[in-house]
């Protein structure tokens, strides 16, 4: 009974320490395999960060130009008024550093029906905030054309 005993507590002792082992075994593959995707979900979360905000940007442009654009086709002498305007969209989205310009030039001799263009543009790293900057150095323009009132 004795040697049944041992057998037993022998194979037991064999059963434990292989599962240790497995266990081991796994937490080194769980350990490689994170290694080698964590880089890649990092990358992929901060590259969409970056893709979402200059969406966000090219938006903010666009609703910005359009808002100078109808300010500056109005009868009278606007570019004051339509710059202001602009800025006020483009402070309430964050949006710091951009060029604005009108073509022609709008006066009060301006003549009505004449096609104003309104071109913004403003660097991709306005808004850019994450560690990998995908978008720095590009810009965003953003170009309305609207007639004279």
């Amino acid at each position: 009974m004795s040697d049944v005993k041992t057998l037993n507590t022998h194979h037991s002792t064999k059963l434990i320490r292989d599962r240790i082992r497995s266990v081991r075994e796994r937490s080194g593959t769980a350990a490689v395999e994170m290694a080698v995707a964590l880089p890649l979900l990092v990358t992929l979360v901060f590259g969409a960060i970056e893709m979402a905000n200059a969406v966000f940007l090219r938006q903010s442009l666009n609703i910005a130009a359009y808002e100078a654009a109808k300010v500056i086709t109005r009868p009278g002498n606007n570019e004051s008024l339509a710059r202001t305007r602009c800025q006020e969209v483009l402070t309430v989205r964050k949006v710091s550093t951009y060029t604005l310009t009108f073509s022609p030039a709008v006066t009060t001799s301006t003549p009505r029906g004449t096609q104003v263009t309104v071109t913004l543009s403003a660097s991709a790293s306005n808004l850019s905030y994450g560690p990998l900057r995908f978008m720095s150095g590009k810009t965003t323009t953003s170009t309305v054309v609207m007639v004279r009132l």
